[in-house]
């Protein structure tokens, strides 16, 4: 075969084998974009799905947020189309938001310098640095209270319909037991019986 033949080949053979990584990137979903909640206000396409899939918001509304002492703001996303879903995140100055649960109407308090960050479908806490501390391997988990937290594996959320203020609901099932704030286990995890609350006192 002909010098200039191979060379042609070799040019078809390596324009074909990286088609399929181009279709993948121009093919790739495109971002999400989110509006950004605040009272009475809403900021129209203040965020956009990064590379990873997590939401990072524009310079100009990082910008106007209110930061606490410790350089937290918190701020809701919701997809224009839909407002009833929509998810509470912490967020730093050059850091990725961090999502959190809601609590009475706003994002998880710090309790014990401690919040809970939902990753995936599993739940674990966050620090004022909006690291993991604990990781997410929990079904469902309370705020902590006096050094410790009840948590809850193979638990389901359960809402209550008949709320007039805001979403409330509780957690039925599984296993539940308690943690420090190291994650440790300080009470061993046991069954709740249906209809009753487990006493951890």
């Amino acid at each position: 075969m002909p010098d200039f033949l191979k060379i042609a080949a070799l040019g078809v053979l390596l324009a074909l084998s990286s088609k399929p990584a181009m279709a993948i990137d121009q093919g790739a979903v495109s971002p999400a974009v989110f509006d950004c909640w605040e009272p009475e206000r809403i900021f129209r396409q203040c965020a956009a799905t990064g590379p990873d899939g997590r939401p990072r918001l524009k310079p100009a509304y990082l910008a106007r947020l209110r930061y606490d002492r410790d350089g937290l703001a918190s701020v809701m996303l919701f997809n224009g189309t839909d407002t009833r879903k929509y998810q509470w995140y912490y967020v730093r100055r050059g850091a990725i938001p961090v999502p959190v649960e809601s609590m009475d109407n706003g994002p998880d308090y710090f309790e014990d310098g401690l919040a809970r960050s939902r990753v995936g479908d599993k739940v674990g806490y966050i620090d004022r640095k909006l690291n993991l501390v604990i990781p997410a391997t929990y079904d469902g988990a309370y705020p902590f209270r006096d050094g410790v937290a009840v948590v809850c594996t193979a638990c389901t959320y359960v809402s209550d319909s008949t709320a007039t203020e805001g979403e409330r609901g509780w957690y039925e099932g599984g296993q539940w037991g308690r943690i420090d704030r190291r994650g440790r286990v300080v009470s061993p995890f046991r069954p709740q019986e249906k209809g009753k609350r487990l006493d951890f006192d």
